[in-house]
């Protein structure tokens, strides 16, 4: 670890398709910003793989819950030039046609990363850079409920095939590789959404000085 100081805190949360973790991380980025720190939502569903050179076909048989789905290589590369200072351009991805559209999205630092996605405390060198990790276990009707009306809603599938793509892939993918980075987290929550829960506010506020006074001071140690 170098001794070099940094001005960013970076918050991990993840947790199974459909269990919350995008609402609350912008509800998390809204608290923060009634305190004077200002930050930004660094979602994974951002770096899904290219896929543009298979038939479309194939894209949408592609097992979008598998780790190797995620461009892990660029999501930390980006995380490492946030924390550099350096504006990035973020890929968008087309949920509709499977793959990345040609255009980015410039993102520049900020005090506050919240990064989220099923696999945000799975790949360890994307753990390393987490100061604080949350994992949200929702109940499953709840979670899957909510895959089906995004997935139909957003992503241009009926109900048919949401619900193969949950029963061939959501849940085995949850329970081999997403649920067992829940011992990674500080805590674990389960959430319904309405509101924050209890314990993430808790633990937010007892780290609350600690952290606004290392951000305001640059005195939370650089990770390499």
């Amino acid at each position: 670890m170098d001794s070099a100081k940094k001005s960013h805190f970076i918050l991990g949360i993840a947790g199974g398709s459909g269990s919350g973790k995008t609402t609350l991380a912008r509800r998390l980025i809204e608290e923060c910003r009634k305190t004077n720190i200002d930050g930004q939502l660094f979602s994974l569903d951002n770096y899904y793989q290219p896929l543009d050179h298979l038939p479309f076909e194939e894209r949408k048989a592609y097992n979008f819950d598998h780790p190797d789905a995620i461009d892990s290589v660029l999501a930390i590369k980006h995380v490492h030039d946030l924390c550099a200072g350096k504006t990035i351009q973020q890929p968008v991805y087309d949920f509709k046609l499977h793959t990345r559209e040609n255009e980015t999205v410039p993102c520049r630092p900020t005090q506050l990363i919240v990064i989220e996605g099923l696999y945000a405390l799975y790949f360890p060198k994307l753990l390393a850079l987490c100061d604080y990790k949350i994992f949200i276990s929702t109940g499953m009707v709840t979670a899957m409920l909510r895959r089906v009306q995004r997935d139909i809603t957003e992503r241009g599938r009926d109900i048919a095939g949401a619900k193969h793509q949950i029963l061939s892939t959501v849940l085995p993918m949850y329970e081999t590789y997403v649920k067992p980075t829940q011992r990674n987290a500080h805590f674990s929550i389960n959430w319904e959404g309405e509101e924050i829960p209890g314990k993430a506010a808790e633990g937010l506020a007892a780290h609350h000085v600690e952290v606004r006074a290392a951000l305001v001071h640059g005195q939370l140690e650089e990770r390499v």
